[in-house]
């Protein structure tokens, strides 16, 4: 494998070769790397040429077999991406899993429900290349592909595909109606693994990992972070996180995807209300911080905010760096790039953390449940409590 500290300096052409050479069974958790969004091969580099870059290390895991390392990127594309050619990508790679689950089918419903007005023609022959005639493929008909090679597995979301029929162009009426039918023939047979099974994900893989309190680390590097807030107050990491449990999210004002930072933040909203009708508003902190300090100044954070019903006051603010925005990123180990102060790929990430400020749990790249967010943290805050009975 190429050292990847001169990995950011690669041409397209190249980096494609690189990934040419890594498609083989025996690498793929090497090319499962290269989709990390803080990988280096993606300093600098525009968001179009990043969707051309991920896009080909998808098929090529398409390619030679999708191992558990690169899963959740994929489903995570499934449920969040926006992008014609990275969902059909995905799609394609899903195919590839050793086995189909049921817990597959809901991650790939709800990629044909984002992407059907949007669906182009796209082509998987070479690096970079979208499709100009009809000889190319879709991301609606690779997604429908993943329903039909699914079967009785997607059978739980059958009602939600046959709704779909309105929204999804005549010339692939006949790719619906092949996934509908295969999912039908084996509703007559209990298919392995479908029942009872339809939200858990193959063992031993999850979005969600969570840390004893004897192996969390602590927050040194971080306690003096500067912060300002919504209002334009400032506050350090240790003064606002230190000595409550809080729960954090990480956004910008400026993404232009409505399933990642947006609803992000409109679910910390709906946090704020699970945690104020439990009757732990006062004993939870609650922040949004930007990945984009120098855009988002203090009004832009309340508006942004505000609009999608988020709760501010002392305990639950909007932030952004005035400095140590770098520490923080290796602290969190940020799943976010830039081409110079603007983002260019980031993923969905939320983070839980004790009343010492350190990280309890975080949840990753797919979207989490607020109540199951809400139940973890009051699993924390009961930590405080006993450490202060005993």
């Amino acid at each position: 494998m190429q050292n990847v500290a001169t990995m950011n300096g690669m041409s397209e052409p190249q980096f494609a070769a690189l990934v040419d050479a890594l498609a083989y069974p025996d690498q793929c958790e090497e090319l499962a790397d290269l989709l990390r969004e803080n990988h280096p091969v993606y300093d600098q580099r525009g968001a179009a040429t990043i969707v051309r870059m991920r896009g080909w290390v998808l098929l090529a895991l398409a390619r030679v077999g999708l191992p558990d390392a690169a899963l959740l990127f994929v489903l995570e594309e499934l449920d969040a991406g926006v992008d014609p050619y990275l969902v059909a990508a995905a799609a394609r790679a899903l195919r590839s899993y050793p086995s189909p689950s049921p817990a597959f089918a809901p991650f790939v419903t709800r990629a044909l429900t984002n992407i059907r007005y949007r669906d182009e023609p796209v082509s998987f022959e070479n690096y970079g290349e979208y499709a100009v005639s009809s000889t190319g493929t879709s991301p609606v008909r690779e997604l429908l592909s993943t329903l039909t090679w699914l079967g009785p597995h997607a059978h739980e979301v059958l009602h939600e595909i046959e709704s779909l029929g309105g929204g999804i162009s005549k010339k692939l009426l006949i790719d619906l109606d092949r996934a509908v039918e295969t999912i039908r023939a084996g509703e007559q047979v209990d298919a392995p693994g479908t029942s009872g099974t339809c939200c858990t994900l193959p063992s031993g893989l999850s979005s969600t990992s969570s840390l004893e309190i004897g192996s969390r680390c602590g927050c040194e590097s971080i306690e003096s972070t500067v912060f300002e807030d919504h209002n334009g107050a400032s506050v350090t990491f240790d003064k606002f996180f230190k000595g409550h449990p809080s729960i954090v999210v990480f956004f910008y004002t400026r993404c232009d995807n409505p399933l990642k930072c947006s609803l992000t933040v409109t679910k910390l909203a709906n946090i704020q209300k699970l945690l104020e009708a439990r009757g732990l508003a006062d004993q939870i902190n609650t922040a949004a911080i930007t990945y984009d300090p120098a855009f988002d100044l203090p009004e832009r954070l309340r508006g942004y905010g505000q609009n999608r019903g988020v709760r501010l006051d002392a305990r639950n603010r909007m932030l952004r760096t005035i400095d140590g925005f770098s520490a923080l990123c290796s602290h969190f180990n940020l799943g976010v790039n830039f081409i110079e102060s603007l983002v260019n790929r980031h993923r969905i990430e939320a983070y839980i953390l004790d009343a010492e400020g350190r990280i309890a749990a975080s949840f990753e790249r797919i979207h989490w449940d607020e109540q199951q967010v809400v139940d973890r943290t009051i699993e924390v805050l009961k930590e405080k409590s006993d450490e202060t009975r005993s």
